[in-house]
C-alpha cells in the first residue's frame, strides 16, 4: 500500500505542478493577447473619434455608440471636463482612478478591474489635439469561461494522472514485491517445520539468480542442521553404554556401602548424583535430537487430564503429610494426548518450581468447551520470572536470572524447552505469567476431545 500511495502522490504532485504551470502560462498568454487586441481596437476607435471631433463635436453620444467593437462593453469620452458614454446606463465610475491619472499624463494604458463580481478590462488613449481622453471598458467573461474550462480540464487530468500512477504503482509493486512475499512465505514455511519448501522462480530471469542462491542457502543450512542433529544423536547414543555401565557399577558399590570407609561413601554418593544428572541430560539430548530430526511422534490415548495430573502429583508427594500441592478442577475434560510426554511436561514444570521457587503450590485444571481446550495452570510462590525472560525460559540452555544466581540448583536448561516441544507436538501451547502472590504461573493449553458432563469441582486440600 505504501508503494501505491507513493506512486499516486508523486503522480498527483507532478501532474498538479504541470497543470498549474500550464494554466498560468495559458492564462498569461490569453490575457496578453486580449490586452493587445483591446489596445489596437482602442487606438483605432480613438483615431475615428479624433477625426469626428475635428469636424463635428455636437452628437458625441451617437458617435460613441456607432463605433465598431469586437467585444461587449462601454465606451467613454472625457472632453472639456465632461463625460460622454455610449449608452445611458453606462457609468464612468467603473474606470479606475489610477488609469485616469496615467492617461492625463499623456500615455496610453490599460488596467483590469472588478465590478459587481465581474472582471473588466479598461483601456484608454489620450487625444491630445482635442484635449480629450478616449476609454473602452470590455467584459472578460468569455476569457473567464475559457480559463474555467481549462482549469477543470487540467484538474481532471491531474486526478486521472494520479489514478494512473496508483494503477502503475500497484502493478510495479506487485511485480517487485511478489518475490519478497514469496521469500517470506517460504521462510515462514521452513520456520514452521516444512523444510522441503523452496522458492520457485522459473520463468523469471531477474528472480532466478536470487531464488537459486536462496534455495542453495536453505539446502546448506538444512544439511548442516541434519549433521548437527545426527552428531548429537550419535553422541547421546554412544554415551548411553558407558553411563549404563557406570550406573551399574555404582549400584554394585552401593550394595557394599557398609564395607567402605566414610570418605569412600561420600565419593560414591557424589558419583551417583552426577551419574543420575548425566543420564538425565543424555535422555534430554536424545529427546531434543528427535524433535530436531522431525522423528518425534505421539502415541495418543483418550486421557482424563485430572486423573493424569493427580497421579503425577501423588507420585511426587507420597511422602508428604499433608500434601503440599493443591489440585483444583472445575468441570473436567478428556484430551487425546501421549501420557508419557504429558507426564514429562508436568514433571518438568514441577521440577522447575521445586528447584527455583520452593515447589509448586497449586495446579488448576480448567475445561473450556467454548474454546475447545483444557487449561492446566501450575503456580508457585517463588520470586517469579521477569517479563523480559518469559519467552527466553523456553529456549534451550536458557536458565534465566534465578537459575544462574549463586547457590541456585544446577540444571541443564532443557526442562522447559522440552515441555514446550511436547505441548507443541500435541497442538497446544504453553506460556508463563505472573501469579497473584507474585510467583510464576505456567499455563499449558491442550485441545480437548470430550467433556465429562456432571463432574463437579474437586479439590485436594493441603
Amino acid at each position: 500500500m505504501r508503494t501505491i500511495a507513493a506512486f499516486s502522490l508523486v503522480s498527483l504532485v507532478l501532474s498538479g505542478t504541470l497543470a498549474l504551470l500550464a494554466y498560468s502560462t495559458v492564462r498569461s498568454s490569453l490575457l496578453d493577447a486580449r490586452r493587445e487586441s483591446a489596445m489596437r481596437e482602442t487606438y483605432t476607435n480613438a483615431r475615428s473619434v479624433r477625426t469626428r471631433l475635428r469636424t463635428d463635436s455636437t452628437n458625441l453620444v451617437e458617435l460613441l455608440a456607432g463605433l465598431q467593437r469586437d467585444t461587449s462593453g462601454d465606451v467613454f469620452l472625457y472632453v472639456d471636463g465632461r463625460w460622454f458614454a455610449s449608452s445611458l446606463v453606462a457609468d464612468h465610475a467603473v474606470i479606475p482612478s489610477d488609469l485616469e491619472e496615467h492617461l492625463e499624463r499623456g500615455d496610453a494604458g490599460h488596467q483590469i478591474v472588478a465590478s459587481g463580481g465581474d472582471a473588466l478590462l479598461a483601456t484608454g488613449v489620450p487625444i491630445a489635439e482635442a484635449d480629450a481622453i478616449y476609454y473602452q471598458v470590455s467584459a472578460l467573461d468569455e476569457l473567464d469561461q475559457t480559463l474555467g474550462v481549462l482549469g477543470s480540464a487540467l484538474a481532471i487530468g491531474a486526478l486521472v494522472a494520479a489514478m494512473v500512477g496508483a494503477l502503475t504503482g500497484a502493478v510495479v509493486s506487485g511485480r517487485v514485491i511478489r518475490p519478497l512475499r514469496d521469500i517470506s512465505q517460504v521462510a515462514g514455511d521452513i520456520a514452521s517445520g516444512r523444510s522441503d519448501s523452496r522458492l520457485d522462480a522459473r520463468g523469471d530471469a531477474d528472480l532466478e539468480p536470487l531464488a537459486a542462491s536462496f534455495n542453495g542457502m536453505v539446502d546448506e543450512l538444512q544439511e548442516r542442521v541434519q549433521r548437527e542433529v545426527r552428531f548429537a544423536s550419535d553422541i547421546s547414543h554412544d554415551l548411553r553404554g558407558p553411563l549404563i555401565a557406570l550406573s551399574a557399577a555404582v549400584s554394585v558399590v552401593n550394595r557394599r556401602r557398609g564395607e567402605l570407609p566414610p570418605e569412600a561413601t561420600a565419593a560414591i554418593d557424589a558419583l551417583d548424583e552426577q551419574v543420575l544428572a548425566f543420564n538425565a541430560l543424555v535422555l534430554d539430548l536424545l529427546e531434543i535430537s528427535r524433535f530436531e530430526a522431525g522423528t518425534a511422534s505421539l502415541e495418543t490415548r483418550d486421557v482424563d487430564i485430572l486423573a493424569l495430573v493427580r497421579a503425577i502429583v501423588d507420585e511426587r508427594t507420597s511422602d508428604a503429610d499433608p500434601p503440599t500441592i493443591r489440585v483444583i478442577s472445575t468441570t473436567a475434560g478428556r484430551a487425546s494426548v501421549d501420557p508419557r510426554r504429558m507426564q514429562q511436561v508436568f514433571t518438568n514444570l514441577l521440577d522447575n518450581a521445586e528447584n527455583y521457587a520452593g515447589g509448586a503450590t497449586e495446579i488448576r485444571i480448567d475445561n473450556r468447551p467454548a474454546d475447545g481446550c483444557v487449561r492446566i495452570t501450575v503456580e508457585d510462590d517463588g520470586p517469579g520470572i521477569d517479563e523480559s525472560e518469559r519467552e527466553a525460559v523456553f529456549e534451550r540452555f536458557q536458565r534465566g536470572r534465578h537459575g544462574t544466581a549463586p547457590g541456585a540448583p544446577r540444571g541443564t536448561g532443557l526442562g522447559l524447552p522440552l515441555a514446550a516441544e511436547h505441548v507443541k507436538l500435541h497442538g497446544g501451547r504453553i506460556w508463563v505469567e505472573s501469579g497473584p502472590p507474585g510467583g510464576a504461573r505456567f499455563i499449558v493449553e491442550l485441545p480437548t476431545t470430550t467433556v465429562l458432563d456432571g463432574v463437579g469441582a474437586e479439590e485436594d486440600e493441603p
